[in-house]
């Protein structure tokens, strides 16, 4: 038997439930993964509480790293005891799981499996924004709104490496831990956030890179330049209120929506390389990890809400 994470109904952690399963032999065009390390995303906790409706009983989680131990007819790119991860693929708070080939990215020799799950799916929503949804160029001047969250810190850090000026707004009791990350940190609950980043960037930031929704919103709004870019990412503290009638007579783009649609063909694995290389370029500098046994699913769960821990985190099974 296996413990896997399933929730039988939409609420909050306390509906993840700790369950045995047996695993059975992968069938056509699957394999079978032991999991390592099983990355914890904000996504989860979307899907969990039926914003995103999914078809119940679920297993929450969209990306894993760890060691094939059997392979099904037909799979000629993987064998017993390939390292690998993998990414938006629903299932993974699982010690084990049967997983299509096609989902796996053969890990390099020198990233480990718990790397993988730390960076991989928060390093490719990085370079999605820095790539598909708009093309950062050096110079120019971009707000991270929640740049203390673990995408937004990734971003905020490959960005700065990639020649641009970077402001970064986090809550009062992050922005200290911020300051070296980004060129000007801010706290984003200041009623004159709008102005500071004014201040800074008297025409406008080019582009405003919003993980936060409801509560910044409006500020991100009086930040941009006209004929900037808001790229929607996140929405921790809710849906955004946007003024799309004032945005688009300015010529404010705002963009958004899954990142799978950039990473089609062979733009998934240009982008999977480049966050490898950025991993081992450290780029991302130092990753804070925290690590939960697998069955301390709804704890990892709880402090995501409670926003109490900083960095990204990580289930062991």
């Amino acid at each position: 038997m296996s413990t896997v994470i399933r929730f039988h109904a939409y609420g909050g952690p306390e509906v993840l439930q700790v369950e045995d399963r047996s695993v059975g032999a992968p069938g056509p065009g699957q394999v079978r993964l032991r999991h390592d390390a099983i990355g914890v995303n904000f996504i989860d906790t979307i899907f969990r509480q039926g914003i995103y409706p999914v078809a119940l009983p679920s297993v929450p989680g969209v990306e894993g790293a760890g060691v094939v131990e059997a392979v099904g007819p037909g799979v000629e790119t993987f064998a017993a005891g390939d390292r690998v991860a993998y990414f938006l693929a629903p299932g993974s708070y699982a010690a084990d799981r049967l997983i299509d080939a096609e989902a796996l990215v053969k890990l390099p020799e020198d990233v480990t499996t718990e790397q993988a799950a730390t960076v991989l799916t928060k390093g490719l929503t990085a370079w999605t924004a820095l790539n598909g949804f708009h093309r950062l160029q050096a110079g120019e001047t971009i707000l991270v709104q929640g740049a203390s969250s673990s995408v937004g810190l990734l971003l905020a850090r490959w960005a700065k490496a990639r020649g641009a000026t970077v402001i970064g707004a986090a809550g009062a009791g992050k922005r200290d831990a911020l300051r070296g990350d980004v060129h000007h940190a801010l706290v984003s609950s200041d009623a004159h956030l709008a102005a500071q980043i004014r201040a800074i960037a008297p025409q406008g930031v080019d582009v405003v890179y919003e993980f936060v929704g409801k509560a910044t919103f409006a500020a991100s709004q009086a930040s941009v330049r006209d004929g900037g870019t808001i790229v929607n990412i996140g929405a921790a503290s809710g849906a955004p209120e946007i003024d799309a009638p004032s945005l688009a007579a300015r010529g404010v783009k705002v963009l958004g929506g899954p990142m799978a649609q950039h990473l089609q063909g062979d733009a998934r694995a240009q982008a999977t390389r480049a966050v490898f290389d950025a991993l081992r370029a450290g780029v991302f500098g130092q990753i804070e990890v925290t690590r939960y046994p697998l069955s301390a699913a709804a704890t990892a769960h709880a402090d995501i809400a409670a926003r109490s821990r900083s960095g990204s985190a990580i289930l062991v099974p």
